[in-house]
C-alpha cells in the first residue's frame, strides 16, 4: 500500500489568454503573469533569458487564509442582504433597511455543485509592487482568488477570495500604489468593484461598487478607473478620496446592523462624449499620467483622454491600417507599443502623441521599428496581449506563443526589436501525448499532437526539440462542411516512425520528421484508435479500428503497410479501443456497446496474419475507457459509466477485481473518462501499481493504488483534459526512478506533474510496521502503535475456536447416531399399537434410514416433539456472524414477555377446547411431557408473582395447576381404560362436559 503520495506541477506549456485582460507585469520587477487553464503560471525572466514559472492555482474546495466577509452574496440569508441578480441592488442606500427580493445563498447546492469544478481563468493582474497576484474565474459564481507572490508562500492557497461576482469575472486592474483592486464583471453580471488592500496583510474590504454592461477592459488614470468597450468610455471616481487611512475610517463608520458588514459606496460614472467614434468599438486602454491615458479601438484608431480639472475630453491622435488589439506602456524608452492583428509590435512615442492632441491633428504614421528575429520563426499572427517587464517587451498571439524582445535604441533614435525566446505550443486543441523511449533521433521525452496535425517533440524543463506538421488531405467543401482533423497517433517501437490516423480515414506511415512514407484509406469514417506490436525482426503488426465497427490489420515492413485481415461487425456499435496483449497473440477491442471482444491470432496457409474473435465479455454500463496493465500477467483495466474501475484476466476472459472510483473529500464516486497505468519506486522488489485517471465530472485527475481501490492523490489542473501518460525517468544524479504524468488539455496546454512521495510502504496480510520514521520524530509527535484485526480474520478466528470447542465437549460427534423410534402425530388413534408393534418399527426404519437430516425434519414436524433450545444449538452449526444477532434476539424476547405471556394463554385456551372436544388420544411419552412443562412453567410463575409484588401472591396459581394436572390425568386414564376393554367413556365426556365452563373461565 501507498502513502503520502502529492501531485505537484513543475512546468506548464501554453496558455490560454485571448485578450488584454489575460496578461499582467509588474513595473518594479522583471516577472510577469499569464492564464494557462485553470491556472495562473507567475513566469520571471532570469540572467539566461529563460523563464523560472511558478503555478498558482486554488482547489475548488480551498480555504483562504484571511476570508473576506461577501456583502452581495452573504454565507447565510440576512435581513438587508441584496441579491446579485436583482438589478438595482447596487444602487441603494446605505441606510435601506428592507429585504430585496430573492436573497441568494452561497451554501445553496446549486453553489457547492459549482465549487466542485475546477473553472477557467480568463484575466489576472500583478500588482506593480509584484507582492500580490489577482485572477479571476469564469462561469457561475465565480471567485476573485488573491494570492501571496513570496517565495515562502503557498500557490494553492489564497490569501482571500472574493465572491462578489455572480456570472463570471472579465477584467482584473491594481492601482499603480498596489492599494486598491477593480474588478469587472462579464456581460451578464454586469459589476464594477473597488476594493481597498492592506499592503501589510493583504486584507481586502470592499469600498464601492456600481453596474457596468457595457465595457470589455479596465484601467487604472490616477486615482480614476477608465472602462472601455462597445461604444462606451467610462470615467469611474469613489465618492471619498482614495486614501487607504480615510477610506477604512469612511467603511467603518457605516455598517449593516445585521451582519456587521461595511456598507459599500456608489462608484460614480461619467460617460465620455464620442464624437466621430460613437459607433466604435475600443479595445483597450492605458494610463500615461495621473489625468491622461491611451486608448484603440478595432478599426485602428489611436486616441488620448484628457480628463484635466475632470472635464473629459477625446481626441484621435493616430489611424492604423490594422486592428488594435492591445497596448502597454513603455517609460524606458518613452512610447506606447501597441499589438494588432498580422504585424509586430509598433511604437508610438508619447511626446508626438501629447503634440497631436495639443494640435488637434492626426498624428503622421509612425516607422514600423526594424526587427531582428531569429530564424525558423513562424510567420506573425494576431497579438493578443502585450506587456513590458525590464526592458524587455512581451507578447502572446493567437498561436499561444508566448513571445519574449529585447528592446534596444538604435542611431537616430530608431528603436530595434529582437526576439530572444519564444515558448512555442499548440493553435489548437492537444489530443494526445506520447512518452519516447531514450535514445531517439530528436533526444526528446515526450511529444504532443493536437488536431490541426501539429507535432511537437519536448523535453522535461518544457524546451521544444521539433516541431512539424502532418499535411491534411482537406475535402472538397471544406469551406462549407468540417474540415479533415488529426485523430490519433502511434510511435513505433524504437521510435523510428509513425503511424497517424485523421477524421477522412485516411492512415499515413511517417518519418520523425514527418515525411509521408506511404498513405491509405482504411476506414469511411475517422480512426478511432491504433495498435502497434513489434514483431521479431524490423516488422510491424499495426491494427486500427474506428467508427464504421471495423477493425483493420496490417503488417509494416520497409516502410510499407499490407493488408493482412479485415473484421466487420464485431462490435454492435463503434469501435473506440484496441490493445495487442500476450506477445501480439491477443487483441482486444473495446466499445460503447458494453462488450469487449477479445481475438486470437491464427496463420492462414499463405503466412497472413488473421485475428479469430474467441470471446465477448459483456458489461452492464457503457465503457469509456481502457488500458493494458503493464509488467504483469495479460491483464485489463476498465473504466464504466457506473464509476468503476474493473480488472479483467484475458487467460480468464473475466472480471478478477472492482472498486469504485471515490474520493475522500465528497465521497462520491467519478466516472474516469481516462486510463493509465504504471507503477511507483521500482528500487523496490515489486513496484506498486497505480492507476492514473482523469474525471470529467469535477475536471479532477486522480491517482489510486491498483490493489486497495484507495485514492493516493487528487489535484485539479486543467478545464479539459484530452489525453494523461504515466512516465518513469531515471534521475541522473543519483539513478533514482521519478515519476511523472502529463497531462494535455483541449484549450491547448501540458502540464507536467511530479509525483511526491512522502513516505511509501508496502505489504500485505503480513505486513510489518515502519519505525524509522517514528523514531525521527519528537515524542510528542508521535503516534500510537496499532495492528488491528480485521473484521473478516475475527470472524474466521472466532469460528475455529468455536469448531474445536465443539469438538472438545462432543468427542463422540464423529460415530455414528444411534437409531431413534420414529415420532408419530399426535392426531393418530392407535400411536400406542403402532410403537409397541416392533414389525412397525422394523419397517419405518428400513423405509426411512437413520440421517441426521431427516431426523431433523421429522422432529421439526410436532412442535411438541421438537428438541429443546440446547439440543437445537447443537445440531445446528453456528456461526461467528450470527452471534451479534442471537444475542440481539434474546434482548428483544426478555423485553417482549408481555406479549409472549399473552399469546400463550391463548394457546393453552384454544388447547384445553380442543382436549374437551376431541376424541384422540395424546398418547403416553406426549402426556408426560406436557405435565412436565406445565409443572415447570406453573412453578415459575409462582415465583415470579411472588417477587413481583404482594397482591399476586394469592392468584391460586398452585389451585389452578393442580386442577388442570388432575384434570388431565382423569382424562387420560378413562381413555386408556375405554381402549383396552371397548367401552364408550360417557361418564368422562359428562364430566368434561360440566366443567367446561369453568375451565374456558
Amino acid at each position: 500500500m501507498i502513502r503520502g503520495v502529492s501531485l505537484v506541477p513543475e512546468v506548464v506549456i501554453g496558455s490560454t489568454t485571448s485578450s488584454i485582460n489575460g496578461l499582467s507585469a509588474a513595473v518594479d520587477t522583471n516577472a510577469f503573469a499569464f492564464c494557462a487553464g485553470s491556472s495562473v503560471v507567475l513566469a520571471v525572466i532570469n540572467s539566461r533569458l529563460g523563464l523560472d514559472q511558478r503555478l498558482f492555482s486554488a482547489k475548488p474546495n480551498a480555504s483562504p487564509v484571511q476570508p473576506t466577509p461577501s456583502y452581495y452574496n452573504p454565507s447565510t440569508p440576512t435581513k438587508t442582504g441584496g441579491n446579485r441578480g436583482h438589478p438595482n441592488s447596487l444602487f441603494r442606500d446605505e441606510t435601506a433597511s428592507s429585504s430585496a427580493p430573492g436573497d441568494q445563498n452561497t451554501d445553496s447546492p446549486t453553489r457547492i455543485k459549482a465549487a466542485r469544478r475546477s473553472r477557467r481563468l480568463t484575466s489576472v493582474s500583478l500588482s506593480p509592487s509584484g507582492k500580490f497576484l489577482a485572477i479571476g474565474e469564469t462561469g457561475y459564481l465565480p471567485r476573485v482568488l488573491v494570492f501571496s507572490t513570496e517565495s515562502a508562500a503557498s500557490t494553492d492557497v489564497p490569501l482571500t477570495c472574493l465572491t462578489e461576482h455572480t456570472f463570471g469575472v472579465r477584467a482584473l486592474a491594481f492601482s499603480h500604489d498596489s492599494r486598491w483592486l477593480c474588478s469587472l464583471g462579464d456581460l451578464h453580471d454586469g459589476g464594477l468593484f473597488l476594493w481597498s488592500v492592506d499592503p501589510k496583510t493583504g486584507v481586502l474590504r470592499l469600498d464601492s461598487s456600481n453596474r457596468c454592461t457595457t465595457a470589455d477592459t479596465i484601467g487604472w488614470m490616477g486615482t480614476s478607473v477608465v472602462s472601455v468597450g462597445t461604444r462606451n468610455v467610462k470615467i469611474w471616481r469613489s465618492e471619498r478620496p482614495l486614501s487607504p487611512s480615510k477610506a477604512r475610517r469612511g467603511v467603518d463608520s457605516v455598517s449593516d446592523g445585521s451582519t456587521g458588514s461595511p456598507v459599500p459606496r456608489t462608484f460614480v460614472g461619467r460617460n465620455c462624449l464620442l464624437g466621430p467614434l460613437k459607433d466604435a468599438t475600443f479595445t483597450c486602454v492605458v494610463g500615461i499620467s495621473a489625468d491622461k491615458a491611451v486608448l484603440a479601438t478595432q478599426d485602428g484608431a489611436v486616441c488620448i483622454l484628457d480628463d484635466t480639472n475632470r472635464s473629459q475630453h477625446l481626441y484621435q491622435v493616430s489611424k492604423k491600417p490594422y486592428r488594435v488589439t492591445c497596448i502597454t506602456l513603455d517609460r524606458s524608452f518613452g512610447v506606447v507599443w501597441i499589438g494588432g492583428e498580422g504585424v509586430e509590435p509598433d511604437a508610438l512615442p508619447l511626446d508626438a502623441l501629447l503634440a497631436a492632441k495639443d494640435a488637434s491633428v492626426a498624428l503622421e504614421e509612425h516607422k514600423v521599428p526594424d526587427v531582428k528575429a531569429k530564424p525558423n520563426i513562424e510567420d506573425v499572427s494576431t497579438v493578443f496581449a502585450i506587456c513590458w517587464v525590464d526592458r524587455r517587451l512581451v507578447t502572446i498571439n493567437s498561436s499561444r506563443n508566448v513571445r519574449i524582445y529585447d528592446v534596444a535604441l538604435g542611431s537616430g533614435d530608431t528603436i530595434h526589436l529582437t526576439s530572444i525566446q519564444m515558448l512555442p505550443s499548440h493553435d489548437s486543441a492537444i489530443l494526445g501525448v506520447l512518452s519516447l523511449s531514450k535514445p531517439n533521433e530528436s533526444q526528446s521525452d515526450f511529444l504532443t499532437y493536437s488536431e490541426r496535425g501539429q507535432v511537437l517533440h519536448w523535453l522535461w524543463d518544457g524546451t521544444c526539440t521539433r516541431r512539424y506538421s502532418i499535411q491534411l488531405d482537406q475535402p472538397f467543401d471544406c469551406d462549407t462542411g468540417d474540415p479533415n482533423e488529426l485523430r490519433v497517433v502511434r510511435v513505433f517501437p524504437g521510435c523510428k516512425m509513425l503511424l497517424a490516423g485523421d477524421k477522412a480515414g485516411f492512415l499515413r506511415l511517417l518519418s520523425t520528421r514527418g515525411e509521408d512514407n506511404d498513405i491509405f484509406k482504411a476506414h469511411d469514417g475517422e480512426v478511432a484508435d491504433l495498435a502497434l506490436h513489434g514483431l521479431d525482426g524490423e516488422d510491424t503488426l499495426a491494427a486500427s479500428c474506428g467508427r464504421d465497427r471495423s477493425i483493420q490489420i496490417f503488417l509494416i515492413s520497409n516502410n510499407k503497410c499490407s493488408l493482412q485481415h479485415s473484421k466487420l461487425n464485431e462490435h454492435a456499435g463503434p469501435i473506440r479501443r484496441l490493445e495487442f496483449a500476450e506477445k501480439g497473440s491477443l487483441l482486444a477491442s473495446m466499445s460503447p456497446d458494453r462488450t469487449i471482444v477479445l481475438h486470437r491470432k491464427v496463420l492462414r496457409t499463405d503466412g497472413s496474419i488473421a485475428f479469430v474473435s474467441t470471446k465477448v465479455i459483456n458489461f452492464k454500463a457503457t465503457l469509456l475507457a481502457m488500458s493494458l496493465l503493464p509488467n504483469a500477467a495479460p491483464t485489463l483495466l476498465v473504466s464504466a459509466m457506473d464509476r468503476c474501475i474493473r480488472k479483467i484476466s484475458l487467460s480468464q476472459g473475466r472480471i478478477t477485481h472492482t472498486f469504485k472510483a471515490s474520493d475522500h473529500l465528497s465521497c462520491e464516486p467519478a466516472a474516469v473518462s481516462r486510463l493509465s497505468t504504471g507503477s511507483l519506486d521500482q528500487q523496490q522488489s515489486t513496484g506498486a501499481s497505480v492507476v492514473l485517471g482523469f474525471s470529467s465530472a469535477d475536471r479532477s485527475i486522480r491517482l489510486y493504488d491498483l490493489e486497495t481501490g484507495l485514492l493516493l492523490a487528487l489535484d485539479y489542473g486543467q478545464t479539459a483534459i484530452s489525453d494523461l501518460a504515466l512516465v518513469e525517468e531515471a534521475s541522473m544524479p543519483s539513478g533514482h526512478i521519478v515519476n511523472r504524468i502529463i497531462s494535455t488539455g483541449h484549450e491547448g496546454t501540458i502540464t507536467i506533474w511530479r509525483i511526491a512521495q512522502k513516505n511509501m510502504r508496502y505489504g500485505d496480510g503480513n505486513r510489518t510496521l515502519d519505525l524509522g520514521s517514528a523514531k525521527s520524530q519528537p515524542l510528542s509527535m508521535q503516534r500510537p502503535l496499532r495492528r488491528m484485526l480485521s473484521k473478516t480474520e475475527i470472524a474466521e478466528h472466532q469460528q475455529s475456536l468455536e469448531n474445536q470447542s465443539g469438538r472438545d465437549s462432543n468427542p463422540s460427534s464423529n460415530l455414528s447416531p444411534s437409531p431413534l423410534r420414529r415420532k408419530t402425530s399426535r392426531f393418530a388413534f392407535n400411536a400406542a399399537s403402532e410403537a409397541s408393534d416392533p414389525s412397525f418399527t422394523d419397517r419405518t426404519r428400513s423405509a426411512h434410514p437413520p440421517t441426521r437430516v431427516g431426523r431433523q425434519r421429522n422432529h421439526l414436524k410436532d412442535p411438541l416433539d421438537a428438541p429443546s433450545s440446547e439440543a437445537r444449538l447443537r445440531l445446528r452449526p453456528r456461526r461467528a456472524s450470527l452471534d451479534a444477532r442471537y444475542r440481539e434476539m434474546a434482548v428483544t424476547s426478555i423485553i417482549n414477555i408481555s406479549s409472549t405471556a399473552t399469546q400463550l394463554a391463548g394457546v393453552l385456551e384454544k388447547f384445553q377446547k380442543q382436549l374437551i372436544i376431541s376424541k384422540e388420544s395424546l398418547g403416553f411419552d406426549r402426556a408426560q411431557t406436557l405435565q412436565r412443562e406445565l409443572r415447570a412453567t406453573s412453578e415459575l410463575l409462582a415465583r415470579t408473582c411472588k417477587r413481583s409484588d404482594a397482591s399476586h401472591e394469592g392468584t391460586g396459581t398452585s389451585s389452578f395447576d393442580d386442577f388442570l394436572a388432575k384434570l388431565i390425568d382423569e382424562r387420560l386414564a378413562l381413555r386408556f381404560q375405554s381402549e383396552d376393554k371397548n367401552e364408550p367413556t360417557d361418564d368422562a365426556d359428562s364430566y368434561l362436559t360440566e366443567n367446561s365452563g369453568s375451565l374456558a373461565a
